[in-house]
């Protein structure tokens, strides 16, 4: 064969279809064109196609390929029998005068099974001749005229054979000739052939069905192509087991499925081991005659019923294989597609829906993959469908209405999502038929109540969760029907039926009728229906001008419906309504009292409703607001009357002061409010302050409506809140519950003590240090010092004794408090009680201390309520923080806040870490700070803060106060860092400035720079302050992180404190180390902020500061040079470590290439070089400071101060084993060998030793 075709054979052996594909098909084009131009003088129809004819009939190349394709189908190399079998389809087609004999010949000989061979060379054998004989069938090589029976027969016994040798090779074997059947329909006796071959004990397996229906399909015609006798009789083909010649006859739907199944077909046989995870082919062939037949077929079993037998009774039966369950998913997958919203109730049977649940629920389930893709396909099913969707939500439901629960799944919700809004008015109508019509066995009347109750809150939580699913588009007109749904049956019992009702509710009665658990339950799902709404903004904007205006400013107050309507009032109207009609029964009758004060509310949210639409914007949103608290309260009525009622009462009385009769109003001028009335007396009650107090009523409740309600209605009065409301609301936070004791909390017993020595306390500030550095481990190390604080409520050892208790005790026991008698025990006779005497001394004491268990659990619940009343008062402090940031009142929150935060409570934990979040994040961060404000005042709160700093319990409270000073400082000079001078200090030496200076530069400055000017200086004064502690003060609870923050947020302000950080980097003014290593760091933060921001007049101020920091250095570096006495304490003032000479050495670096910048100065004369460059390179030889990283730093500072010292590189050791090698080579030079010198040194070591004599392994 020519070369360039050769390597195609490789090609077709690629796993890659589409490779292969390309393969055959350029290799067959070739070999046409091969064929095409060959000349034969032979006549192919003389006389049989032998191999020599054959080779003179094909092109050599042809001839060969032929040949090579059929030795190739037994390869098992990768996807050779794919490929070669294709190829040699195409090429049979091709090659029209070849007959099967020849081929068959040809696929024998190179496909012949020996002895000799083993196990798989014998398999590849059987499966490429079973490969052969297919690509003989499809390339039609049977259907030519010169095929013979004996051909057909050879083939059929091979497969036959195979079948019955190799189980695994039966499925393959039947299909090859469920292929060949429609081709030799024109030879019947070969089909005859294959009949009496095959069903010779009758259609028993799922391969013998697979060529039935085949062989049923063309039996017409077949028989009549033979004569009477020899016809083939169907009946007898199809055995004994069968009670009816159609195959899918409802009669043999049982016994269909245990073949199906591949199971026992007769009783004392056993099922075939043998199984495959994809379906066997005779399922499409049984499903067609369902969906796919051209005409109905007469006498098969209608579907549910194949279904119901073969499907959900075989394969999903409870004692089914797992392997079986699995065909059933598939054989479900298959089916889905082709149904209709009708037909789907069909497949949703018993045992699929108890097997497809339990897989679902876990992933630990051998199914639970094959359950989810089956899952996948419901959701693909139903994104083509609306109609299909709702009947899948319905029949999973129907089948197993908490099924998203069981299976652990979102499906229902998933699906429910994708309903539009008609298919939900649908669900809904679904929903409310299941609800009213409860019929089923009547076994007693308890059980069946208590079973009809339970299926009718399931309606009620489908409602209400399909009200919440966020994934459901919301639209007014089912809203309405669901919330009528609970409104009706939670406060009305319907007395008759009225199919013209307007509500839907009284055209049917339930049957059974509502118990009073669930009326209570629609009751109750009606207030957080409520509550969600509450929150719940408007759905959409008209086009009509006046609703949109509506819409506006009601989006201040969620729960508004499109026209501007509040759903509570939209509520309350229904229920107004529902009371005049007579067919309709209260279920709660209000008292007198309350009867009385929800006329008087009813009547005044009617006038509150009516002004509000001659109001302007700002009115109208208070009037709105005064209505969503009457008519909440009027529903509250049925629930919490006496509360309502007196909160009824002081909404009124609030509602007179806030607004001001328009009678009294002067000139015919519109009304206004109270709060906008300048003047009256000071001790009188604000309407705001009333509001607030109702609203932190409304907190302590555990209602979710009623604290929606407070957020919403303090928005809107938010601006109008006063220092008293707002001390109000913090009075609330500082209340104690007093339960402590009985968690056994005790004092801290280590207040008083000493925090250690000085380097203990050196390294446990320079932890908190670094420990400011970062938020994130300034909150882990927070939570651990709080988890450490924890107390077990359980231990309560050392509580105070409970003399309530004891007496209770003392009076079962009947024994006496006098330590006489305790004394004298051992001299008394001991009493015996009886039987009975000792029961009742039991009950008596299980009594005792079930009330004292009682007890705890109340106060345990009393505390947890009082902290989720602080937590919700928070979050309005939060909501008036972010409305009204701008406003002067914020900073009222700051040091009552701080002082809450600085108290550590291990009960109160979860409150003061959301202070301290609400501190952190909420207010230290808000961009529209207060501008006007009483500057006195703000210099008060600061100067508080920084006090509350100084009592700081850790630097997370540190670098809170930090944040906060922050504020208060933008807040006094108005973030105007820039228009700071900083050449107004001139620092030579620490001295302090004189007053006159800054007067005349005060005077010729303008009246706002001279204000500006005096706030600087006093927010310097404080920061100054505050710094000298730090630095002074040995056991200081302040952080460096205060004033890093401070110098980063503020430099120009920051350096007037250059010269107190330059006073306390010399050692002797330092307390500590630490604080002397904070002072540099915190100079350097200084020099490279201003550095950066290129500030003109800041190089020659840095330059006129240089004595200083250049003495400050040497100071430190003689200091640490000082050699410790025998007592091990340092001879200096302090001593310093490797890292904190590191940062002092990063800020000597710093300054000295500031220097650098300037070329006329002499950096020799500046530095002192000749006396700090020998001190530096002293320190990079002592031991103590033996770090490359430091020398690198010295080196540096030796090249930036033009020094000629040049230190030796590497660390220590490197550098003695440098001296070493030197020496051994200065020691072979002068004569002796290296060996030698070493043997020497050896025995003067060992001579020395045996003197008794020490030994130093070092020389100087």
């Amino acid at each position: 064969m020519s070369q360039p075709h050769l390597p195609l054979f490789g090609i077709l052996a690629s796993l890659d279809a589409a490779e292969r594909n390309a393969a055959a098909t350029t290799l067959i084009k070739a070999l046409a064109v091969l064929q095409n131009s060959h000349q034969s003088d032979l006549d192919p129809l003389a006389q049989d196609i032998t191999e020599e004819r054959l080779d003179q009939l094909c092109h050599p190349d042809v001839a060969y390929a032929l040949k090579r394709l059929i030795r190739g189908l037994p390869s098992d190399r990768e996807a050779a029998r794919q490929g070669f079998s294709l190829a040699l389809t195409e090429l049979l087609i091709g090659l029209n005068f070849l007959t099967a004999k020849i081929v068959l010949e040809l696929l024998l000989r190179f496909t012949e099974i020996k002895n000799f061979m083993k196990g798989k060379e014998e398999r590849n054998h059987m499966f490429g001749r079973i490969f052969g004989f297919m690509s003989i069938i499809q390339s039609g090589l049977l259907t030519r005229p010169r095929t013979t029976e004996e051909d057909i027969k050879l083939i059929v016994d091979d497969l036959v054979e195979y079948s019955q040798e190799k189980s695994y090779l039966s499925e393959c074997c039947h299909q090859v000739l469920v292929t060949m059947l429609p081709q030799i329909v024109n030879h019947p006796k070969s089909i005859k052939y294959i009949a009496d071959k095959i069903f010779t004990e009758g259609v028993n397996t799922p391969d013998q069905l697979s060529v039935a229906l085949t062989l049923r399909d063309h039996l017409d015609v077949i028989n009549k192509q033979l004569p009477a006798e020899e016809q083939i009789n169907w009946t007898k083909s199809l055995g004994k087991s069968w009670k009816n010649p159609v195959v899918l006859h409802p009669s043999n739907l049982k016994f269909l499925g245990l073949l199906l199944k591949e199971a026992s077909t007769e009783e004392g046989s056993q099922a075939s081991s043998s199984w495959s995870q994809n379906l066997h082919p005779v399922w499409d062939r049984i499903l067609a005659h369902y969906f796919n037949a051209p005409a109905p077929v007469p006498q098969i079993a209608p579907f549910n019923d194949f279904w119901n037998v073969v499907i959900d009774s075989t394969l999903f039966d409870s004692s089914s294989s797992h392997e079986r369950k699995y065909w059933g998913f598939q054989i479900f997958e298959k089916v889905l597609p082709v149904l209709d919203e009708n037909q789907l109730p069909l497949v949703f049977t018993t045992n699929f829906m108890r097997c497809f649940v339990n897989n679902l629920s876990s992933e630990d389930r051998f199914l639970n993959k094959a359950a989810k893709h089956t899952m996948t396909a419901m959701h693909t099913k139903a994104s083509a469908n609306e109609a299909v969707r709702l009947t899948l939500i319905t029949q999973l439901l129907d089948k197993n209405p908490n099924f998203d629960r069981v299976s652990r799944s979102k499906t229902v919700e998933t699906l429910l999502g994708g309903l539009d809004v008609s298919h939900i008015q649908h669900y809904l109508q679904y929903l409310t038929k299941a609800f009213l019509q409860q019929d089923g066995p009547d076994f007693n009347s308890a059980e069946r109540g208590k079973r009809v109750d339970i299926s009718r809150q399931w309606s009620i939580d489908q409602m209400f969760s399909l009200f919440r699913n966020p994934k459901v588009p919301r639209e007014e007109g089912w809203i309405k029907s669901i919330l009528e749904f609970f409104l009706v049956h939670g406060f009305y019992d319907i007395k008759k039926a009225d199919p013209k009702s307007k509500y839907s509710e009284a055209h049917v009665l339930p049957s059974p009728a509502l118990s009073t658990a669930t009326h209570e339950y629609c009751r109750g799902r009606f207030y957080s229906m409520m509550a969600e709404l509450s929150t719940m903004g408007p759905l959409a904007i008209k086009n009509d001008h006046d609703e949109a205006e509506t819409v506006n400013y009601s989006r201040k107050l969620n729960g508004t419906m499109l026209d501007g309507t509040f759903w509570c009032s939209f509520a309350l109207n229904m229920m107004m309504d529902l009371q005049k009609n007579k067919n309709f029964g209260g279920l709660i009758t209000l008292g007198d009292d309350a009867a009385k004060a929800q006329k008087t509310a009813l009547a005044l949210v009617t006038k509150i409703q009516e002004k509000s639409k001659k109001a302007s914007k700002e009115l109208k949103a208070q009037y709105k607001a005064f209505e969503l608290l009457f008519v909440q309260m009027i529903l509250q009525l049925y629930i919490e009357p006496e509360d309502s009622i007196n909160i009824l009462g002081e909404l009124h009385d609030c509602y007179d002061k806030v607004f001001v009769s328009s009678s009294k109003a002067v000139n015919g001028k519109k009304a206004s409010t109270a709060m906008e009335v300048e003047g009256g007396s000071e001790e009188e009650i604000q309407p705001v302050e009333v509001i607030v107090d109702i609203l932190l009523s409304f907190l302590i409740k555990p209602s979710a409506l009623l604290r929606h309600v407070s957020e919403q209605v303090f928005v809107i009065f938010c601006d109008k809140m006063t220092k008293t409301a707002l001390e109000l609301m913090l009075s609330t936070l500082k209340t104690k519950d007093n339960k402590d004791d009985m968690f056994g909390e005790e004092d801290d017993e280590n207040e008083g003590e000493d925090q250690g020595e000085d380097d203990e306390d050196e390294d446990a500030e320079a932890d908190a240090h670094n420990q400011s550095d970062d938020d994130n481990e300034d909150e882990e190390s927070s939570e651990e010092d709080s988890e450490s604080m924890d107390v077990d409520e359980d231990i309560d050892d050392d509580a105070p004794v409970d003399e309530e208790f004891r007496k209770k005790l003392a009076a079962v026991l009947n024994v006496q408090d006098d330590d006489d008698d305790e004394d004298d025990d051992n001299e008394s006779d001991e009493e015996l009680l009886d039987d009975d005497q000792m029961m009742a001394f039991d009950e008596k004491l299980n009594e005792i201390f079930k009330q004292k268990k009682l007890a705890k659990a109340q106060q345990r619940d009393a505390k947890q309520t009082l902290i989720h009343f602080k937590n919700k008062v928070l979050d309005l402090l939060e909501l008036y923080i972010k409305k009204q940031s701008s406003n002067e009142l914020v900073l009222e929150l700051i040091v009552p806040l701080l002082s809450l935060v600085l108290v550590p409570s291990a009960s109160n934990k979860p409150v003061h870490d959301k202070i301290s979040a609400l501190l952190r994040n909420k207010l230290a961060k808000i961009k529209d700070y207060p501008r006007e404000c009483d500057d006195e005042h703000v210099f008060e709160i600061l100067a508080q803060v920084h006090e509350l700093a100084k009592k700081s319990p850790d630097a997370k409270f540190s670098g809170l106060c930090g944040d906060l000073s922050l504020l208060l400082v933008k807040v006094l000079i108005g973030g105007q860092d820039d228009k700071t001078a900083v050449g107004e200090v001139k620092v030579v030496e620490p001295v302090k400035r004189t007053r006159g200076s800054s007067k005349a530069k005060a005077a010729a400055m303008g009246p706002e720079e001279a204000a500006l000017k005096t706030k600087q200086d006093r927010v310097v004064a404080l920061y100054s302050s505050s710094l000298k502690e730090f630095m002074t003060r040995k056991n200081s609870n302040l952080s460096g992180k205060m004033f890093l923050e401070f110098i980063d947020r503020f430099p120009h302000l920051a350096w007037h404190l250059s010269d107190t950080l330059l006073e306390y980097t010399s050692p002797k003014a330092a307390i500590k180390s630490f604080r002397q290593t904070m002072a540099f760091t915190m100079l350097s933060a200084l020099v490279k902020r201003l550095g950066n921001k290129k500030t003109p007049e800041f190089e020659p101020l840095f330059l006129e500061t240089l004595p200083l920091i250049r003495k400050s250095l040497i100071e430190t570096f003689e200091d640490a040079l000082v050699v410790e006495s025998a007592e091990g304490k340092s001879a200096g003032s302090k001593g310093l470590n490797v890292a904190r000479l590191r940062e002092i050495l990063k800020f000597a670096v710093l300054s000295a290439r500031m220097v650098k910048r300037t070329e006329d100065l002499k950096v020799t004369e500046i530095w002192d070089t000749d006396k700090l460059g020998p001190l530096l390179q002293k320190i990079s030889e002592d031991a103590r400071f033996n770090s490359g990283a430091l020398r690198s730093l010295i080196q540096q500072m030796l090249a930036l101060i033009g020094s000629e010292i040049k230190l030796p590189t590497g660390s220590v050791k490197k550098q003695e084993k440098q001296e070493k090698r030197k020496r051994a080579l200065e020691s072979q030079a002068n004569g002796g060998s290296k060996k030698k010198a070493h043997r020497s040194k050896k025995r003067k070591v060992s001579s020395g030793s045996a003197k008794g004599e020490p030994v130093s392994t070092t020389e100087a």
